[in-house]
């Protein structure tokens, strides 16, 4: 049999697809053909991974940028990671920080009977507050260690009641989103005799 078509069979007789009269042939052929002999045997041969020197030498350069990428990457996950514990660390630690993005303000009263009168808060040494920044959440919270539930209102610098009296139980809160910024508000208290602890955030 003509050697082309042995060497088109080789393929699937190495595969072991040829049909048992085909294979035969093959064989035979085979036995008595050097050359295809020969050629089977380098196709039975297991690929390697060797190149031709100018593809080595083509591939060298984007090795080179591939690795360049995956150290420019590392670095600045390395440099943001730094960046971002370093800024929780200041937003927590450093009060004036804190203070810009978490802004809250306390007055603690300690009322010492049971008068039933209002009593003006002091948040910072001052009987009023203003939401002079964005990150207000503008809240109001009767802390839970307050001694009994609190009844609050507050008023604007012109003494007129924004927001009229509620109450407001020990470790519960009030949203105030009808007061506005740079505003000066008084805030004003009435309770039972005990201590309090009022936050606004």
């Amino acid at each position: 049999m003509n050697c082309n078509i042995i060497k088109d069979l080789l393929p699937s007789y190495i595969d072991g697809i040829c049909s048992e009269d085909t294979t035969k042939v093959v064989e035979e052929h085979l036995n008595c053909c050097e050359e295809c002999r020969l050629h089977l045997d380098v196709m039975e041969q297991p690929t390697t991974d060797i190149l031709p020197e100018e593809v080595i030498v083509a591939k060298a350069p984007f090795k080179k940028i591939n690795k360049k990428r995956r150290i420019q990457v590392l670095i600045t996950i390395l440099i943001t990671f730094s960046i971002t514990i370093i800024g929780s660390l200041v937003v927590q630690e450093v009060g004036a920080v804190n203070q810009i993005f978490f802004p809250m303000s306390t007055a603690t009263v300690n009322l010492t009977d049971d008068k039933d009168e209002w009593t003006t808060l002091y948040f910072d040494d001052k009987d009023y507050l203003k939401f002079d920044s964005v990150f207000w959440n503008k809240e109001i919270v009767n802390h839970a260690n307050s001694n009994s539930d609190v009844i609050l209102r507050i008023k604007d610098e012109n003494g007129h009641i924004v927001v009229d009296e509620f109450k407001l139980s020990p470790g519960k809160s009030v949203k105030l989103d009808e007061l506005k910024n740079n505003i000066k508000y008084s805030f004003e208290l009435k309770a039972k005799k005990g201590q309090f602890l009022i936050n606004v955030v």
